[in-house]
């Protein structure tokens, strides 16, 4: 046995026995008394790759609980730095995704654990649902099931973006309800192209929540269920004005007087409405932003905001920098200006722009890694989305 694999396999055998015992005294008292309904299912093949869409922090463990399997998932390097980061690392045993390394890199760790017996948990997205629907994900996922010639399990939720959205600050009381898809054996997969797994993947794990609550509406009742959602909605439908709006309550409301009220079925409500929903509301923004960055003069300045808090990300830590610093986006570059000096970052030369748990920006370039944060929610967004089309880039 190689020396790779005895690290896979340190700890994986006690993991097993631990998350085994885990879910046999949680599954009755955690899973049913919090209305979740999962559909349970028992895995033809030892190791495999599962593959879901992501809509809340508690997904890995409803996974495991429904296929009764330990598996080891992705996890961020941003996961490593947050309160339990020490408990994933070394007792969750996740296989870490390095923002500043090669994505070869990862998928080498998967195969070698996937060809060690495995099983292994991708969210096919990388991260939550930011609008409802299920996301983009890398072309390169069918690559990784087509050169590791394992099986292949795909799951699918729906209801956890609309009890526990990304952007909001508290969750809301309704029903999560998990669904076993399918499993495909290496043999089958072998017969199929990459962009054809892809394809199953994609329609395997698509859910539009709101698509869903159209043909069987829910309540996800709560408080203050808009509070917060100008982490994901930047722009005012009716004046088309960005980083007008505000969050209060039930209430999202623009400098212009428009006013949109969230219920519990999830869609917004009153007079002032013109998209519904998040999906729908963040699918037009995105094209106007896109059109407004685009149409900039060379070196304008398109978007300021103050209140930032910015840190320089190591290797194992954060270092805050500022508290109080203004970023600002042109149409050539990013501006941090703080107490005793500005970051001046072409858009050209930053090599990532990333969004991390509900707002934290990422900006990577060969100098520095830096983390930003806001005393007040805004969308890091509309930033992502800025590098990408600035670029020359779509958006997902």
């Amino acid at each position: 046995m190689s020396k790779k694999v005895t690290k896979i396999n340190s700890g994986y055998y006690f993991n097993c026995f631990a998350m085994k015992t885990i879910i046999g005294l949680l599954k009755n008292k955690v899973i049913k008394e919090n209305n979740v309904h999962l559909e349970y299912y028992k895995p033809k093949h030892k190791s495999f790759l599962v593959i879901g869409n992501h809509t809340e922090a508690a997904d890995p463990g409803y996974l495991m609980a429904a296929l009764n399997k330990y598996i080891r998932f992705i996890a961020s390097d941003h996961t490593l730095r947050l309160s339990l980061g020490w408990v994933y690392k070394n007792i969750g045993g996740v296989i870490v995704k390095y923002r500043d390394k090669p994505s070869d890199v990862l998928m080498n760790d998967i195969k070698a654990h996937l060809q060690a017996g495995v099983p292994v948990g991708l969210f096919a997205e990388g991260a939550m649902s930011l609008n409802g629907q299920t996301g983009y994900f890398s072309p390169n996922t069918g690559k990784l099931i087509k050169e590791s010639g394992c099986a292949l399990i795909t799951y699918k939720f729906v209801g956890g973006y609309l009890r526990s959205p990304r952007w909001a600050n508290k969750s809301r009381k309704g029903p999560i309800v998990g669904h076993f898809v399918g499993e495909y054996s290496p043999e089958e997969l072998s017969k199929m192209t990459v962009e054809e797994i892809n394809e199953l993947i994609r329609r395997d794990i698509r859910v539009n929540v709101y698509e869903e609550q159209k043909k069987n509406p829910l309540s996800y009742e709560g408080e203050n269920l808009a509070e917060c959602v100008e982490r994901i909605l930047y722009m005012c439908p009716k004046c088309g004005q960005v980083g007008t709006i505000h969050s209060k309550g039930d209430d999202l409301k623009c400098d212009c007087g428009a006013v949109y009220t969230m219920k519990s079925d999830g869609f917004f409500h009153g007079d002032d409405v013109v998209y519904d929903n998040v999906y729908d509301w963040d699918m037009w923004q995105r094209k106007q932003w896109k059109e407004k960055l685009l149409s900039a003069a060379e070196g304008e300045l398109i978007f300021s905001e103050g209140g930032q808090i910015v840190r320089r990300v190591n290797v194992d830590t954060d270092e805050v920098i500022s508290e109080n610093a203004t970023l600002s986006l042109y149409k050539d570059r990013f501006e941090i200006a703080m107490e005793d000096k500005t970051i001046v970052m072409p858009v050209n030369k930053v090599k990532q722009s990333s969004l991390a748990s509900k707002e934290t920006l990422f900006l990577v370039d060969d100098r520095m890694f830096l983390d930003i944060r806001s005393h007040t929610p805004r969308a890091s967004t509309k930033y992502v989305a800025a590098w990408r089309y600035l670029n020359g880039k779509e958006y997902y």
